[in-house]
């Protein structure tokens, strides 16, 4: 299985969005529930190589609201 694979099949994770090939990172939006701050709903973030973004993802918590639109 590759890395973006592995992302991609995270229960945490609900899309993966690969922009290096244009010059940016992956950017990672978590699913509802999961969060990158523990204090606020931030369910986006991005890093500049695959294996950066499964480590972030590794450090999302799990997160019960309120919610931003």
């Amino acid at each position: 299985m590759t890395l973006l694979e592995r992302l991609q099949r995270d229960r945490r994770v609900e899309i993966v969005d690969d922009e290096r090939s244009i010059g940016n990172g992956v950017i990672i939006t978590l699913k509802q529930g999961w969060t990158f701050d523990p204090w606020q709903d931030n369910r986006v973030a991005g890093e500049d190589t695959l294996s950066e973004a499964i480590k972030l993802v590794r450090r999302a918590r799990p997160f019960s609201g309120p919610y931003t639109d």
